[in-house]
């Protein structure tokens, strides 16, 4: 299986190839510095594949959803966006210490793709904001990436540039849904 430095070049040159300021759109890469100041901050223990995916960029720019509809959240926000997410989960689900275990790396409107930090492999979770649930769609990060740049390649993702008042944003999703998982394969991505 490729690492998720690997998986995660192949991805910035499948932006790249789309339009070339996309890559532009990832903010520098975290240092081991901040991601430890972010775990001792918030209690929060990120996977080892999670340290690996921050090191290679801290999150898309705010706003730019690139990573199939989604917006990559960046180290200084996972906590925010974590807190908000426990709150919607622990409302409609009260007691279940599950919801502690969740953290959000990408959103979409409301719905959050999270990894568990009691969980090493970096598995992918789809929790939408309308049915708290945490649905497994990709075993890895490394997963995700792939079938991330399968769907380009295979013309399934399309780039959207939109000018709002507060700036020009990108956004690289499905050309019939805003975003994507849960409609993709949870099992190979036929790469």
């Amino acid at each position: 299986m490729a690492s998720v430095e690997h998986a995660f070049g192949e991805a910035r040159r499948a932006v790249e190839a789309l339009h070339p300021d996309l890559s532009k759109r990832l903010s520098e890469p975290a240092s081991a510095a901040q991601i430890d100041s972010f775990e001792q901050e918030t209690g929060i223990r990120l996977p080892d594949p999670v340290h690996q995916l921050y090191r290679q960029a801290d999150g898309c720019s705010q706003g730019d959803a690139i990573f199939g509809g989604w917006e990559w959240i960046s180290l200084a926000f996972v906590g925010d966006h974590s807190t908000e997410l426990q709150i919607s989960l622990e409302s409609d689900r009260p007691g279940e210490a599950e919801a502690m275990t969740l953290v959000p790396l990408f959103c979409s409107n409301g719905d959050y793709l999270c990894v568990r930090h009691n969980e090493d492999s970096g598995k992918l979770y789809y929790v939408p904001h309308d049915s708290p649930t945490a649905e497994p769609v990709a075993e890895t990060l490394v997963e995700f990436l792939e079938q991330f740049v399968a769907r380009i390649a295979a013309g399934a993702l399309v780039l959207e540039q939109f000018t709002t008042p507060r700036g020009i944003y990108f956004s690289v999703r499905p050309p019939n849904r805003e975003y994507w998982p849960p409609d993709f394969e949870q099992h190979g991505s036929g790469h």
